[in-house]
């Protein structure tokens, strides 16, 4: 909008009809009221919710040092729609009989609200109507506003001209485009014309090879079914003979029972058995104590001849040296001396006797380590008999057998009880133990890995133990990891369960003498018990 400052525009044709731009209207007469000494009329929104059929633009109320001056200006829009809803506005008013001459003559107190639209002579009112259209507007006539809108209309026209001629230049080069496009997509479609041709060959060609293919299929389908039909016959037969077996098994059950039964008679003469084996073990205990003793004595009797020889040897080197002193000396001129040809002929028989005495001490040390390594033979035997002896004997002692290598059925009893319940847990656990005790035997699969400071460690990512993982859990999957690790260390390269002595109660290998000790310490306690036993069945008897 243009700022005027206030001042009254000059030499006005009095033939031209001057109006207010932007268009505006003039409302006077508005209801006030007077609230704690000021004029209060309505708001600007609430006139202008009024006019809303004349799609008014906004409505400025205004003031002065009293309050509300009944007066306010309505705002339209710029263009020729708000010129028409401006001039509908004027002639509603004037219908009402409340235009711009109805309030130019009205009488005093005349009620209701006037309006008009705003032109040169309200544009030159010295009050607060024309102060505000000279701050806020401009006065131009019908033919400056059609010359306006006429430039206006030429500009556009020129710019939608220059946007035509762009417009055009784009489509000629979009139809040249669109011409070599049309070149290109007829040798593409030559192109595929002659893929399609050479697909439909190769289609043709799948189609006698798939029906050649689909016809073996048939045939081999058809000896399939004949070979199921011949298998499901063996499997009924097969059904039939393991039914009969059935009835032979309980049949042996039974006579197994009888058997049983008859065999329970002989208890008292296994037990007499028992007694005569206890006390063979007890004989090769004593026998391995008295040879363990006698190969101590011998380390012994070793390490002081050790000492023995090198003493010898240190001895033999010092007398070498001072020969050689004499020998130096001898090379100087001193061999007329008789006290030194004395000490030197000392010496030398001295040296003479050591070598001698050396090498005898060499034989005699030879003839012990001979007889080390058949004590130790014996030895080593011995430890193989004990653990024949011992096997399957002390289990319920703290020290026994164990076999190194051999999975531990228990967490696989565990494992199948979680899974199949109590029923048939023990057989298939013993499968299943079975089945992993041949693949730790088998040399094919080497679950292992090179871990820190060069030492074999097992592979967690092992396809096998991961599904045994799954299948049973870690309890299980760590008794095979256990049972390999056993096996690699004491028999990798046959893979077979080796039995050591064992010491069950702190879980590590037994010593010889420890295996001894426990040995004694149990056949002592079952002498003890066992005669206690006679005891108390003879104080019953004689009751």
């Amino acid at each position: 909008m243009d700022d005027n400052s206030g001042d009254k525009p000059k030499n006005l044709k009095k033939d031209e009809d001057y109006f207010v731009c932007p268009w505006k209207g003039i409302l006077a007469n508005i209801p006030t009221q007077q609230i704690d000494g000021r004029l209060v009329g309505d708001s600007g929104s609430k006139l202008r919710a009024q006019l809303s059929s004349f799609e008014a633009l906004k409505v400025t109320p205004l003031w002065n040092y009293q309050g509300h001056s009944g007066f306010a200006i309505v705002d339209f829009s710029k263009d020729l729609v708000g010129f028409k809803n401006a001039m509908y506005f004027e002639s509603d008013f004037e219908v009402k009989g409340q235009g711009k001459s109805d309030w130019e003559g009205r009488v005093n107190n005349s009620e209701g609200i006037f309006g008009w639209v705003a032109r040169g002579d309200d544009y030159q009112r010295n009050d607060l109507v024309g102060e505000y259209l000279r701050k806020y507007g401009d006065l131009k006539t019908l033919e400056e506003l059609e010359r306006g809108e006429k430039m206006k209309s030429n500009c556009l026209v020129a710019g939608l001209l220059a946007d035509v001629e762009v417009k055009n230049k784009t489509l000629m080069e979009l139809e040249n485009k669109c011409a070599a496009h049309e070149v290109a997509v007829e040798r593409i479609m030559r192109q595929n014309e002659q893929m399609l041709s050479t697909y439909s060959e190769e289609i043709e060609k799948m189609n006698r090879l798939s029906s050649g293919h689909l016809h073996r299929v048939m045939q081999d389908n058809m000896k399939l079914r004949e070979l199921l039909e011949s298998k499901k016959k063996e499997a009924e037969e097969t059904n039939q003979k393991y039914l009969k077996l059935s009835a032979m098994e309980k049949e042996r059950s039974r006579q197994e029972a009888s058997r049983i039964a008859k065999e329970m008679k002989s208890i008292e003469l296994a037990s007499i058995e028992k007694q005569k084996a206890d006390m063979e073990v007890w004989k090769l205990v004593e026998e391995h104590k008295k040879e363990k003793e006698a190969h101590l004595e011998k380390t012994i009797q070793l390490e002081q001849q050790l000492h023995v020889k090198q003493n010898l040897q240190l001895e033999i080197h010092q007398l070498k040296i001072q020969l050689e002193k004499f020998e130096a000396m001898k090379n100087i001129g001193r061999e007329d001396d008789a006290a030194w040809m004395e000490k030197h002929k000392i010496m030398q028989e001295e040296l003479k006797d050591k070598i001698e005495e050396m090498e005898e001490m060499e034989n005699l040390n030879q003839a012990l380590i001979i007889k080390e390594s058949r004590s130790n033979q014996e030895l080593e035997d011995a430890r193989d008999e004990l653990l024949k002896a011992l096997e399957g004997r002390l289990s319920f002692a703290k020290i026994g057998v164990k076999r190194m290598g051999e999975i531990d059925e228990r967490a696989f009893k565990k494992a199948c009880r979680l899974k199949l319940g109590k029923s048939k847990v023990d057989e298939e656990a013993a499968v299943l133990v079975l089945e992993w005790q041949n693949e730790i035997q088998n040399p094919d699969w080497c679950p292992f890995k090179i871990g820190q400071h060069g030492k074999n460690s097992i592979n967690e990512e092992d396809e096998k133990l991961q599904n045994l993982k799954k299948k049973l859990g870690d309890e299980a999957c760590n008794a095979v990891v256990t049972a390999l690790l056993e096996i690699h260390e004491h028999n990798p390269v046959q893979r077979c369960p080796v039995p050591v002595l064992w010491h069950f109660k702190e879980k590590r290998k037994a010593s010889l003498e420890e295996a001894i000790r426990c040995t004694i310490n149990c056949w002592k306690y079952q002498r003890n018990s066992r005669y206690y036993l006679l005891q108390i069945m003879t104080s019953l008897f004689l009751y």
